[in-house]
């Protein structure tokens, strides 16, 4: 370890982890989830996210860094202490805050931070007098550090286990409603599990979740190895009718594991998979747009829009605010929705047919801009609305069945999924699909190679300006009335969100990534103020720590990792790491770095 790199990394990690529970402190989150009680008694949301920071910054400062070739990383006592010394720097900075707080009049500091209230102090001093809490907070900032940087020093073998023990057991607290439901749902005992009285999980079932998680974690660890090697040579040796036979069968139960939900989840709950399945909708289609074709669309929007408008036009009543409407059903709407759609794809996409990078990312949300202009413009007022919007837009229904009933729309929703995922994969192994993927690439060795980049870039705008059509026809139904305020900037946001957490090409990740970024804030209502923190706190994290996303595209994947894998490969087979050391003015040598 070169002298004088650790200290000055261990600093600068408790200034990080100081500034995110000042801020957390500031943007009031701390003091908004202190009511969500994860565990009975001490073990709150709030309390989590002042002693988070911290932690993590621990863990990190003893990670393994590759300097000059070589793996460094401190001894495991030095480890434990510089992690210590994290925490005390974050809890004297934070401590220092509170008492800067104190000595000013409250209605001065209340007048610059908001979010700085009588409350907010409570909490982190635990109660108790100034002088007691601040003590209490640092030495609880000290002992989460030293643990957190414990906790980076032992093996991995127990590291994994530990860490994915306590993710699960603050999810099992986080959405306590929802794992609760379930259990009444299918008649088993929630009352050891999660306290009646106090709310959040118990003793006992924390304890129990814990070494249950842990336990499993452990046991992969050391048997995950072998079962997936065993499952590569099955998979190898399987001839290629019994892997569709295999993969087929897991859609099934999958589908079946779907179809489900709304029975164990009850209405409310069932209401949320709606929304999620709007915007899984949404991210579906903009996944073939960026992730298949490489073109980073910000106005995917106006598809959304375009959808939810025609569906509305087509579906209202006269009393709905448009001066057209034909008054057709649901069903028989949606063809010509997805109609509209693709022609709006594709005069969206000729304009822009020669741009690429951040020009097109700016020129499309001019179009999605546009198109928010128009939805409000008094010349489409008789046709859209304007500003008051469409009304008196009909539920679908079959027989008796009204869509618009949360259980009903979630499988309503959920068949406008599967339909949306079975043409997107088709896609992605299809010829249309490696073209897409060589434009992805690099577009002007693909349109060397025969490749029409401009036919198949108006077939991506147009085949994902359909789907996410679909996905407004959904949400004007839903709702049953439609405003220009829901068709912002921030829709195509989310969207891509989805797509970048998830991974860009991979479908998995998009499921995935739709259920994380919508299912989750809507299951914790608390989360709603703060999503758009949240959703950005998110982003800069997948970003720095899994660029290619939570469920990587194996091509993208390559992409990114390549090059990395390949200096790897270099310096494992001996090769010496060098640098370009200048001779003189005109001559450079290439010698070994010491």
């Amino acid at each position: 370890m070169r002298r004088g790199t650790f200290p000055r990394r261990t600093v600068f990690a408790g200034l990080l982890a100081a500034v995110a529970v000042v801020y957390l402190c500031l943007v009031g989150m701390v003091e908004t989830f202190t009511t969500v009680r994860l565990v009975e008694g001490w073990v709150t949301l709030g309390r989590v996210l002042i002693v988070l920071p911290p932690a993590l910054a621990g863990l990190l400062v003893v990670r393994p860094r590759t300097a000059a070739g070589r793996t460094e990383a401190p001894p495991p006592r030095v480890g434990i202490a510089a992690g210590a010394v994290v925490g005390l720097i974050c809890g004297t900075i934070t401590a220092i805050g509170v008492a800067l707080v104190d000595v000013f009049p409250d209605s001065a500091v209340r007048a610059i931070f908001g979010s700085v209230t009588p409350g907010l102090i409570n909490v982190l001093t635990f109660g108790r007098s100034l002088a007691v809490g601040l003590v209490m907070l640092v030495a609880m900032t000290i002992v989460v550090g030293a643990l957190g940087a414990a906790l980076g020093v032992v093996p991995s073998t127990a590291r994994r286990p530990i860490t994915v023990a306590l993710m699960v057991v603050l999810l099992m607290g986080m959405l306590q409603n929802v794992v609760r439901t379930v259990l009444v749902q299918l008649g088993l005992p929630a009352s050891w599990l999660y306290s009646v009285r106090f709310g959040g999980l118990t003793l006992v079932g924390s304890v129990v979740a814990f070494a249950a998680v842990a336990a499993l974690a452990a046991l992969w660890g050391i048997r995950g190895g072998d079962v997936k090697e065993r499952l590569r040579l099955i998979r190898s040796e399987t001839q290629p009718e019994g892997r569709r036979a295999a993969l087929g069968l897991g859609v099934m139960l999958l589908i079946l594991l779907l179809a489900v939900l709304p029975l164990l989840l009850g209405s409310f709950l069932s209401a949320v998979l709606g929304r999620v399945g709007i915007f899984l909708l949404m991210g579906l289609g903009l996944n073939i747009v960026v992730g298949y074709a490489g073109l980073l669309d910000l106005g995917y929007v106006a598809f959304f829009a375009v959808g939810a408008y025609s569906t509305g036009i087509l579906t209202a009543a006269a009393n709905s605010g448009s001066s057209l409407h034909p008054g057709l059903n649901f069903f028989e709407a949606i063809p010509i929705v997805i109609v509209i759609a693709v022609v709006t794809g594709l005069l969206i996409g000729a304009p822009v047919l020669r741009l690429r990078g951040d020009y097109l990312a700016l020129v499309t949300l001019g179009f999605g801009e546009i198109a928010r202009v128009l939805v409000t413009s008094d010349w489409l007022k008789p046709l859209l609305g304007g500003a008051q919007g469409l009304i008196a837009i009909p539920a679908p229904s079959i027989g008796s069945i009204s869509f618009r009933d949360p259980k009903p729309f979630y499988y309503l929703a959920l068949a406008f999924c599967l339909v949306a995922v079975f043409v997107a994969w088709r896609l992605s192994d299809s010829r249309v699909g490696r073209a897409w993927s060589a434009m992805r690439e690099d577009e002007q060795v693909a349109e060397a190679m025969g490749v029409s980049t401009v036919k198949y870039k108006l077939l991506a705008f147009g085949t994902g300006a359909a789907i996410g059509s679909m996905s407004g026809a959904l949400f004007a139904v839903q709702i049953g009335s439609l405003s220009p305020a829901s068709f912002t900037i921030l829709v195509s946001i989310t969207a891509l969100a989805i797509v970048i957490l998830g991974g860009m090409g991979s479908l998995p990740g998009v499921v995935l990534a739709a259920f994380a970024l919508i299912g989750i804030p809507g299951f914790l209502t608390e989360f709603q103020q703060y999503q758009l923190l949240i959703y950005g706190a998110v982003l800069i994290g997948i970003m720095i720590l899994k660029p290619e996303g939570l469920i990587p595209n194996v091509r993208r994947s390559r992409e990114l990792h390549e090059e990395e894998r390949e200096q790897d490969a270099w310096l494992q087979a001996g090769g010496e790491p060098t640098a370009t050391i200048a001779v003189g003015a005109e001559a450079a040598v290439e010698r070994p770095v010491e």
